[in-house]
């Protein structure tokens, strides 16, 4: 059965104007399916669990803690990591439904070292994130309207990367932070999205226990927006908006921050 997705989905000829006008300047999600599935195809295969351990195996990188704001830190080479935490037992481990367990589960995203930066810098950026080519989002949300004011220009400053891989069930608890894009590379990530803070909160829970635990207590009203997400297709989180993840089976993604 298809996961249920009430997220507006787009398809890979939408303009980035049309994104733009339609979805940041009104502040809200979207999914663009199969945006990036021949743009990043070399990249995918340079990033297959495999790859990674022949092309920077030996690398130490930076893990964080699973909790909602990710306080502890732990390195690890990412053949260690890679050997140990993607074993056939992860899953059971992130669904454990205690409150302190994602303070005491790490993975890999988010903080790169310089020795996997050749690796990070190769990305082929989305359309839809290049420099030049998104309208200056001050300038768009100050026109008070879903239509781009004449006065907008295209922003020159370059996105920031976070490159990550997880076991089935990782992810981080609900949290917010600036807007921008997801994309899987191997994988898949079930998104679970509010514009406020989500009923239920548990900062500490992994979330694959809210969804598996505290989802189903929900009345159809305090659901959140939500929709799974496969390689090629790009999600669109606005600035502010929480959000939880759920990485299902082994998952390598990037993240692009606006």
């Amino acid at each position: 059965m298809q996961p249920r997705c009430n997220i507006a989905i787009e398809g890979a000829t939408l303009p980035v104007r049309d994104f733009d006008r339609l979805y940041r300047a009104t502040s809200q999600p979207v999914v663009i399916r199969n945006a990036t599935f021949h743009s990043s195809a070399d990249y995918r295969a340079r990033t297959t669990i495999p790859a990674l351990v022949e092309s920077v195996g030996e690398a130490s990188v930076t893990l964080s803690s699973a909790n909602a704001f990710s306080y502890g830190r732990r390195k690890m080479s990412v053949e260690q990591y890679l050997s140990e935490a993607l074993g056939p037992d992860a899953r059971a481990a992130w669904a454990a439904d205690a409150d302190g367990m994602a303070a005491n589960l790490f993975y890999w995203f988010g903080e790169h070292g310089e020795e996997v930066k050749a690796l990070i810098s190769g990305y082929p950026l989305p359309r839809y994130a290049r420099p030049g080519a998104l309208l200056s989002f001050a300038a768009v949300a100050s026109s008070g309207s879903a239509a781009a004011p004449p006065s907008a220009a295209p922003t020159d400053a370059p996105p920031a990367l976070s490159f990550g891989v997880g076991p089935d069930g990782s992810g981080v608890p609900f949290h917010f932070h600036n807007d921008g894009f997801s994309e899987v590379l191997h994988g898949a990530k079930h998104w679970l999205l509010y514009p406020h803070k989500p009923p239920r909160f548990r900062e500490n829970a992994t979330s694959v226990s809210w969804l598996l635990n505290d989802y189903p207590q929900l009345s159809w009203r305090e659901r959140p927006y939500e929709c799974h997400i496969g390689p090629g297709d790009l999600l669109y989180f606005p600035k502010g908006w929480w959000h939880a993840i759920v990485n299902v089976g082994e998952t390598v993604f990037m993240s692009t921050f606006l």
